[in-house]
């Protein structure tokens, strides 16, 4: 365990240039560094998609619920014949 602490410790006071990400680490202006930010907002708008599609399911599902209910009440009980 003892072992496990100092390696941990080493790593993290020699690796520093290992942690950093290509926006932190490199140009600004660089291509590598542009392209990181459009393929963050692209996933950004992926996932946002994906997320409001299954709110959109779920407000879809709750108000076809409530009309549903709605309709059962309103409706008059089956006589049956005897």
């Amino acid at each position: 365990m003892k072992r496990i602490g100092l390696l941990i410790a080493a790593l993290a006071f020699v690796a520093n240039d290992a942690m950093a990400c290509a926006v932190c680490f490199g140009d600004p202006n660089s291509p590598l560094t542009h392209g990181a930010r459009v393929a963050v907002w692209f996933m950004v708008g992926v996932i946002g998609t994906v997320l409001s599609g299954f709110i959109a399911v779920a407000i879809f599902w709750y108000r076809r619920s409530r009309l549903l209910d709605v309709q059962a009440t309103l409706q008059p009980p089956e006589q049956t014949q005897a």
